[in-house]
């Protein structure tokens, strides 16, 4: 059996009728989820693509409807943003996934005040990451009212407050 790469594929699939290319496009959409979102994503549905991948970060550290806490599992949050990242390459979403998973995360940190660095040094990292973005795609006006709300909202513990204040001004000039 030939070793499975690109070019075998390629080679394998030049040799299919265009109808057969549809019928097992469609076999692939129905039998795996993420293949059905990202032809999804490619066609143009990016941002209802966004409104699940928020709720799956939400649900994780900001999630009221149950009565017990939220799970605030980083693994889920961060796979969350990696498989959005995989549906699209347009900035203005993924910026509005990371802020909220910093949103979301600094909302648990506020809420039940977790004693744990990672809880605080997290959410900064990604800040700082969305920055960087906003700034390299010259973003700053469409998100600066959320960015700055994450940081009006923040919890002084950790030095989390100062933290996320600092990196909003690296891209803003006006300080919460």
């Amino acid at each position: 059996m030939e070793k499975f790469t690109i070019t075998n594929l390629k080679k394998q699939l030049s040799q299919k009728s265009k109808a057969d290319l549809i019928k097992e496009i469609a076999t692939l959409c129905k039998t795996f989820p993420q293949v059905k979102e990202y032809y999804k994503a490619q066609g143009g549905d990016i941002w209802e693509l966004l409104a699940k991948y928020k709720a799956i970060i939400e649900k994780e550290f900001a999630d009221q409807n149950t009565r017990t806490l939220p799970k605030a599992r980083f693994s889920v949050a961060r796979q969350a943003i990696n498989d959005f990242k995989k549906l699209t390459n347009d900035p203005e979403p993924i910026i509005e996934l990371m802020l909220t998973y910093v949103a979301s995360v600094s909302w648990f940190c506020s809420e039940y005040g977790p004693n744990g660095e990672e809880y605080y040094t997290r959410p900064e990292e990604m800040f700082e990451k969305a920055l960087a973005l906003i700034d390299k795609h010259k973003l700053a006006d469409q998100f600066q009212p959320k960015a700055y709300d994450i940081v009006k909202n923040a919890t002084d513990g950790w030095g989390h407050k100062d933290s996320l204040s600092d990196a909003y001004g690296d891209v803003y000039v006006i300080f919460p």
